[in-house]
Order: structure tokens, then sequence, then C-alpha cells
């Protein structure tokens, strides 16, 4: 008897398991890309500029920041602090913070910024080399390989198709992002809220207040104190 219950009991599990288990990658992007504009929208955002507050876990006052990213893997952040200002900006394979020559895992950290900020185009640019991971504490998880040393792997919802989380690696290091408050920019759809993590300690929260898509394809002006 005993066995009978148990086994019905599985077949329940099974039957009531998310659609998401039985879902081929390529459904899962479709899904995705849907719920966040579509892929041929998505493949028409040549810029992204984003303005808002950064607060940082480690430091006191927070940072009014801009961001301006470029297709394919162009990236300005300026971020100005009650005591000082923070400028970092990546094209490729080259970076600087302050003017100063990036390199190593603080060159791979701003290359997995740039990565980020147009997450659903990568899950299509990237298609032919996604690795599906699997269901994960209820989420469905895509790594993205960037490149041989860095790889950005999404966590997706799949009641929403949001992406709710990504975690880059490089180096043996992890920085993590979750992201909420999600809203519509042009019917692109965008979170305006980020809480980031190195190694599991918490570095920031950036709350976006602004959004334009394709506008002048140079750099703000730095933001004001």
């Amino acid at each position: 008897m005993r066995n009978i219950t148990i086994s019905s009991a599985l077949a329940l599990a099974l039957i009531a398991s998310p659609a998401i288990f039985a879902q081929s990658l390529d459904d899962v992007v479709g899904n995705v890309m849907k719920e966040y504009g579509g892929v041929t929208a998505w493949q028409k955002v040549s810029t992204i500029r984003e303005s808002g507050k950064v607060a940082p876990a480690m430091r006191k006052g927070d940072g009014a920041m801009t961001r301006f990213w470029q297709k394919p893997d162009k990236l300005r952040i300026e971020i100005v602090y009650p005591d000082n200002r923070e400028v970092r900006v990546v094209d490729g394979d080259h970076g600087t913070r302050n003017d100063k020559e990036a390199t190593g895992p603080g060159l791979d950290a701003m290359k997995l910024q740039a990565a980020r900020l147009a997450l659903p185009l990568l899950l299509v640019e990237k298609r032919a080399s996604l690795n599906d991971a699997g269901m994960r504490e209820g989420f469905r998880a895509i790594e993205i390989p960037l490149s041989a040393s860095l790889t950005v792997t999404v966590d997706i919802d799949p009641k929403t198709w949001h992406i709710a989380r990504s975690t880059g690696k490089t180096g043996g290091m992890d920085f993590v992002v979750d992201y909420n408050d999600f809203r519509r920019v042009d019917g692109l759809l965008f979170a305006f809220g980020e809480s980031g993590m190195a190694q599991g300690t918490p570095t920031a929260k950036t709350t976006i207040d602004a959004i334009v898509i394709n506008g002048p394809a140079t750099p703000p002006p730095p933001a004001a104190k």
C-alpha cells in the first residue's frame, strides 16, 4: 500500500511540475525574448543610456550614475559621489578606470558590466553556444559564454520569463546581480532595480531613473554632483 502511495505522489508531482521542465532551450529563449519585447526590436538596439543612483554597501554617500552602452561591447560608467568621481570605460578587450589602464580581474569585471546591459540580446547573439543548466532553486539557468575566461549565467523565472539574476564568473570570482522593478521603455523590458554582490558580499544597490534607447551615439555629459 505504501509503494502505491509513493508512486501516486510521484506521478502527481510530475504532472504538477512547471511547464518549463519540459520546454526546450529554444522555447525558453523564445519566451524570454517575447516578454522582453521581441528579437527584432532588440536587434535594432544600438545604444542604451541609463541614469540613476548607486547606493554602495561599503562606503557612505550615494552616487549619481550614468551608463552609456554601445553595441556590441562598449560601455562608459560614471558615478559621482559626494567626495569623489569614478569613471570606467570598456571597449572590447580594453578598459580604463579613472584614466588608468584596467587589466586582469578588474577588466573582466568591467566586461561583465558591459555584457549585462543587454542580456536579452546576448541570448539571441550567443544562441549557438548557450549552455542549458536546467532548473535550480525554481529558476531555469542558462550559461552564456563571453570569452575563454568569462561567462554569465542568467536565472529565468518560469512564471514571468523575467531574468531574475545574472552571475558573471571570471578567474574563480562570482559577480551576482539580482534584478527587480521591471518596466517597459519603447516596448522593451528593463529592470530598474539592481542589487549587486561579489563573492557573496553585497556591493551596491542601483536604482535606474531613466533609460533612453538609440539616443545620440555619444556618451552623456558628466553627471552633476
